[in-house]
């Protein structure tokens, strides 16, 4: 299956320009609703936010192309830094969609931040498990409506909407695992890595395979 990084090619024209409130993410990593009366972490005492990954790097993506063949797309660590910097320099803040579908108002992205440390981060206090490098967000949620769907749990992810230039790389799809720090995997990670360490040594034929969703069109990409 090929592989393609994505990149910002032209910080004027690229990146991320909305985020989308939905059930089923590409990324594969959910978020935490604070409910009123609900246990409060240190820095969550008010009802109506919502906590959630955004984007996580090296995270293997499948697409489908206009052949319907499909094919994988990653961000790599530095390209997630920058995309986080250029959505707040734009003011996307309070650009948010259902489902990649209507914008909805109520909803404004209040903090953003890169995750730099396994252990000091303070997505551990919101029970979140994603590798160093993650971007992360809090969302204010001011919608009655919108957060009815995250109280019976039609919507509990994050998933971005932008442009990118895609950028084949001969980078073979296991080689990402093996790049990575232990610690910076996530389990499902780590059981593909001991998996591909097992066909090694067997002297198997290696392949990793994905089940992300997804689909691709018109040069963009929505997650």
């Amino acid at each position: 299956m090929n592989l393609f990084e994505l990149i910002i090619d032209d910080e004027l024209t690229d990146g991320i320009f909305a985020m989308s409130l939905v059930s089923d993410p590409a990324i594969e990593a959910h978020g935490m609703f604070f409910h009123k009366g609900e246990v409060e972490f240190k820095e969550i005492k008010e009802e109506g936010l919502f906590v959630a990954p955004i984007l996580i790097p090296n995270k293997k993506i499948l697409r489908v192309d206009g052949e319907n063949k499909p094919y994988e797309v990653f961000f790599t660590p530095q390209t997630v830094k920058r995309l986080s910097q250029l959505y707040l320099e734009k003011k996307y803040q309070d650009s948010v969609t259902l489902e990649h579908n209507s914008k909805v108002d109520g909803v404004v992205m209040v903090e953003s931040w890169i995750k730099e440390s396994e252990t000091k981060d303070k997505s551990n206090l919101y029970g979140l498990n994603v590798p160093v490098g993650s971007w992360l967000g809090v969302f204010k949620i001011d919608s009655e409506d919108i957060k009815q769907k995250f109280r019976t749990g039609e919507v509990s992810a994050i998933s971005i909407e932008g442009i990118f230039e895609h950028v084949e790389t001969k980078m073979s799809s296991e080689s990402i695992y093996l790049e990575k720090e232990v610690d910076e995997m996530t389990e499902e990670e780590a059981r593909e890595l001991i998996n591909l360490i097992i066909d090694m040594l067997q002297g198997n034929e290696v392949s990793i395979s994905s089940t992300y969703p997804g689909e691709i069109s018109s040069g963009s990409i929505a997650e």
